[in-house]
């Protein structure tokens, strides 16, 4: 299974909320959740294409633990989850594995669903806001990919997301590598 995105700055929350309901979408509530992301050791951030990341994420009292790799780009990847227990103790484990840990993302999370896609209003601590839009498709061919990442694009226009806002090319990963730094929070 490959997960397909787009992100974008989320610069009018209430008017891009408003379009979204316009269209039938819900909202489910508002959800916590702080990721812990991973890289092999002595690699620099965010790693090379092809590299797998591990994510463990802490959502309420729940925990899943994801791998990802990434294909075209670092919004197109594969990935497998799944929730697990006991987190903290995957973290240590991690850590004992010799797999660094970068960054930690803190978001206040809303989703919808609109068609077949998954649509996420995301608040991150020391960022800002952003859009996502994604995929769970199991089509392996890489335009065949590149195509949704395409038309995700045209509906974040439709939604009142211009294209200056789309962040692309890694480089919301790298604003949290940034910001973090500034910070200096590990």
């Amino acid at each position: 299974m490959y997960e397909v995105e787009v992100k974008a700055r989320l610069k009018n929350r209430k008017e891009v909320m408003k379009r979204l309901q316009d269209l039938g979408c819900k909202f489910g509530k508002v959800l916590h959740q702080i990721d812990h992301i991973f890289i092999p050791e002595r690699l620099p951030f965010p790693p090379p294409i092809g590299t797998p990341v591990l994510r463990m994420r802490e959502q309420g009292k729940k925990f899943f633990f994801t791998l990802k790799i990434s294909q075209n780009n670092r919004t197109d990847s594969i990935e497998r989850e799944i929730e697990i227990t006991e987190g903290e103790k995957m973290i240590e484990i991690l850590k004992l594995l010799k797999w660094q840990e970068t960054i930690l993302v803190d978001k206040k999370r809303i989703k919808t669903n609109f068609k077949d896609m998954e649509i996420v209003l995301d608040n991150v601590k020391d960022l800002g806001e952003f859009v996502e839009v994604e995929k769970i498709v199991t089509h392996a061919d890489k335009e065949y990919r590149k195509k949704i990442q395409e038309g995700f694009y045209v509906f974040l226009e439709k939604i009142g997301i211009p294209k200056e806002d789309h962040v692309i090319d890694g480089k919301y990963d790298i604003m949290l590598h940034e910001i973090h730094r500034k910070l200096g929070v590990k």
